[in-house]
């Protein structure tokens, strides 16, 4: 049973195994130059001792995989779902034989974990044998054996990248997925790839895009959303009673006596039996009294509840 609300309650140390999460490796002389054209983010901002989130996109501006990215050696490194990874990894595969770049599957090179709570900092310090950065920022610590991510404070938050032996883990992946649902942080799976532009995602709130950068496959479409007003549809935390539910599920509104279809399920995570946290793809202009529930639990019945950043909605 996880907790009902990890602000509310502080754990004081969980690991995970984020063994459903991938490293996707590009590397070589061209890394930088061939990636601007491929991702969402600018490439030209990250250094060494930060990491970037971002988007990779289809020609028609769907998001194939958004990941956190971080420079290694020569090159850089993606981590996401391994499905999402998958998915990028093909199209990169496609495009970076035009290129001196190197593209791979490093899953194998890596234990991935994810780290959280108020014990986290001076534990995983303690665990990897030298100091970590604030969790509050974007900062990447790095020790011969490993790379680690700060993704966020209260709880304070980490994803390592390790070398060495499996860290011990002691919580469920769901404990993981929870956190990344109340920090509006989507992670997709199968059943959601290549189905939304990456503002549903809501990945402008998370700086994952750049409207300043150079041209990149999809932009046009990421772009047009932006300046012609044209997003219908944005990332939405909901809570409230339902039976478990899979990524892709889709989600319906009341509308007087009726229910009709409004959106889509990202990531979703019971908490309890019967109490489901989720993210959303659902209409942007959705009032937060709209009464929702999950197709086929006709018993299911989910709130709007307020994610901790703001939109863009210029």
């Amino acid at each position: 049973m996880l907790t009902t609300e990890f602000t509310k309650a502080p754990p004081e140390y969980v690991t995970v195994s984020l063994a459903d999460h991938g490293v996707l490796q590009v590397s070589g002389p061209d890394t930088e130059s061939f990636l601007q054209g491929q991702f969402t983010c600018d490439l030209q901002q990250l250094d060494t001792e930060h990491w970037s989130y971002g988007a990779h996109c289809d020609n028609k501006g769907k998001t194939l995989s958004n990941f956190f990215l971080v420079r290694e050696g020569d090159g850089v490194l993606l981590v996401t779902s391994k499905p999402a990874m998958e998915a990028s990894l093909a199209q990169l595969q496609k495009f970076g034989v035009f290129n001196k770049v190197e593209i791979r599957d490093a899953t194998e090179d890596f234990q991935l974990f994810g780290v959280f709570g108020t014990a986290a900092p001076a534990r995983l310090a303690e665990l990897l044998d030298a100091p970590l950065a604030s969790a509050e920022s974007t900062a990447v610590s790095r020790t011969e054996q490993a790379i680690v991510l700060s993704l966020g404070a209260q709880p304070d938050q980490y994803l390592c990248l390790n070398r060495g032996e499996a860290l011990p883990s002691n919580s469920a992946p769901a404990y993981w997925q929870a956190l990344e649902i109340e920090r509006g942080r989507p992670t997709l799976f199968s059943g959601t790839i290549q189905e939304f532009v990456p503002q549903m995602l809501n990945l402008q709130a998370l700086n994952g895009i750049s409207f300043s950068k150079g041209c990149y496959i999809g932009q046009e479409t990421v772009a047009r959303m932006k300046y012609l007003g044209k997003q219908k549809r944005a990332l939405f935390r909901l809570s409230g009673h339902g039976k478990p539910v899979s990524a892709g599920a889709t989600v319906e509104q009341q509308l007087g006596e009726n229910w009709r279809r409004a959106g889509t399920v990202i990531n979703a995570v019971s908490r309890t039996e019967q109490h489901l946290d989720i993210l959303a793809v659902l209409p942007s202009d959705l009032d937060n009294d709209t009464k929702l529930r999950i197709k086929d639990d006709d018993a299911s019945l989910l709130e709007i509840y307020p994610l901790p950043y703001k939109l863009d909605e210029s």
